[in-house]
């Protein structure tokens, strides 16, 4: 009775979808796209044909801003257009981080121009971004990949003289890295440690510390691989990670890292903020409330 219980429901549930629907009972359990290990794959392959890169700033001193989980649809998608304008206005020098969930479900990919195309800028220049569950689940991995070419990069900042920051990206959309992307995060970090630089900023989309059930399976990694990953992250003296995910603003210091959740920009959700992280000999951090519609 209970089986047929639940296939009449998620029936049901699927009629309802409406035209802007967030609608997908497959993609609400398991990933039924590419898999970590092929992101990954695909990922170092595009990294291998375009090259290093290499931001400079101009200056010691340039702002990040950072907004994860917009969960944007085709006709909700306000708080994202805001922090585009705002950054688009910031005064230079300055970059751009989206910390996943970019859309919320499928078909919403193309609703993001104000993200891809801004100013006459290209998302190459100085706007990145890593995938969430949201953005692989829903079927969207080729799709995402076809805007954002790589879920797992590295790119610095330097001032025309000298090293600044390196910003490590992860993809962490499954809650999991795999082993290819564990051993490549390992390689990386042993030889970028020593090579000088002011800080290393690692940023992702699933949160480390988990609060509650809120996200079910996604909720963050497994015990044993959160393990390895603050151990590797403490050990190569990592100052910050930037996350997501769970749409509520959590600080933790663990083995001398601050893991930063920050809150969601998705349209009418509790606490919607972005971030403004100052970069200099410190970080100094301000959280921008969205304005009320």
């Amino acid at each position: 009775m209970k089986k047929i219980y639940v296939i009449a429901l998620t029936v049901l549930m699927a009629s309802c979808a409406s035209e802007d629907s967030t609608l997908d009972i497959a993609g609400m359990f398991s990933p039924n796209g590419e898999v970590v290990g092929t992101r990954f794959a695909q990922s170092m392959a595009y990294n291998d044909s375009v090259g290093e890169i290499h931001l400079d700033m101009l200056a010691d001193d340039y702002a990040v801003y950072v907004c994860t989980d917009s969960h944007i649809t085709r006709k909700a998608h306000r708080n994202l257009d805001y922090f585009m304008d705002q950054y688009i206005l910031a005064p230079m020098p300055k970059l751009a981080l989206h910390l996943g969930d970019l859309i919320d479900a499928q078909k919403n990919l193309p609703c993001a121009d104000s993200i891809l195309h801004f100013d006459g800028q290209t998302i190459y220049d100085t706007l990145f971004a890593t995938p969430g569950n949201h953005d692989i689940y829903f079927r969207q991995w080729s799709e995402y990949r076809q805007y954002f070419k790589t879920s797992a990069y590295w790119f610095d900042t330097n001032n025309g003289a000298k090293k600044l920051d390196l910003f490590i990206c992860l993809d962490s959309a499954e809650g999991t890295l795999g082993i290819d992307q564990m051993n490549w995060l390992k390689d990386l970090l042993a030889k970028k440690s020593k090579e000088g630089y002011r800080r290393i900023v690692v940023f992702t989309h699933t949160h480390i510390w988990k609060l509650d059930e809120s996200q079910g399976h996604t909720s963050n990694m497994a015990l044993e691989e959160t393990y390895e990953l603050t151990s590797l992250l403490g050990q190569y003296g990592v100052e910050v990670v930037w996350c997501g995910h769970q749409h509520a603003m959590q600080r933790v210091m663990f083995k001398n890292v601050l893991y930063l959740v920050l809150n969601a920009t998705k349209d009418k959700e509790k606490g919607q903020s972005y971030m403004i992280a100052e970069m200099g000999k410190n970080i100094n951090y301000t959280f921008i409330e969205y304005p009320k519609k």
